[in-house]
């Protein structure tokens, strides 16, 4: 059995197999270019006002939502349940993002709790999806971060907004080295 039939959530041909990791990379290069940006931002600019770095995690999570959805829908060889987890996550994330955009201000703890909660269950998704693949250390790495991520997010007290801005610019930087790490990894069970 080929690493990349090891997936959870797969069924399929190793052609398929293969292409299913393409996409799962493609989502994760995707994923860590966005979170590099928005963390790289949020500590380039500590002082920016609240609503700035809402935006900025309202557009990541839109955006790696959007991403999420596809990969759901279009790759090739996903069971029922892997497509549904994805769409379902995606979703999540979409809508997590449309919130954060349309009401930064007015909401910004509860939006601190929706981006606790997201990475948690981003995280949790990520382990779930893993399988038995030769790549699967790395990517336990990139959920288990994820969720780590996701509680020292929800256990920040609310008057301390600063430290939840320049800890999610950092952990954000974090998530976007794992995922980079994740996609090399990836790639290189497509090729075998």
């Amino acid at each position: 059995m080929s690493d990349t039939q090891r997936f959870s959530f797969y069924k399929g041909s190793p052609e398929d197999a293969t292409s299913v990791a393409r996409v799962l990379q493609t989502g994760l290069w995707i994923g860590a270019i966005l979170a590099l940006i928005a963390g790289i931002s949020v500590l380039a600019w500590p002082g920016a006002s609240a609503t700035v770095v809402v935006v900025i995690f309202g557009l990541y999570f839109l955006i790696r939502g959007v991403v999420r959805v596809v990969v759901g829908i279009f790759a090739p060889g996903l069971t029922g349940g892997g497509r549904a987890l994805s769409v379902l996550i995606g979703l999540l994330l979409v809508v997590v993002g449309i919130f954060a955009l349309a009401t930064p201000g007015s909401v910004l703890e509860l939006i601190g709790l929706l981006i606790g909660v997201t990475w948690i269950i981003d995280g949790v998704a990520t382990l779930i999806e893993t399988g038995r693949a030769s790549s699967r250390g790395i990517t336990v790495a990139l959920g288990s971060v994820s969720i780590i991520a996701g509680v020292v997010v929800l256990f920040v007290p609310a008057a301390a907004i600063a430290v939840l801005v320049v800890l999610g610019g950092i952990l954000l930087i974090v998530v976007g080295v794992a995922q980079i790490t994740a996609a090399v990894a990836l790639g290189r069970v497509a090729k075998s």
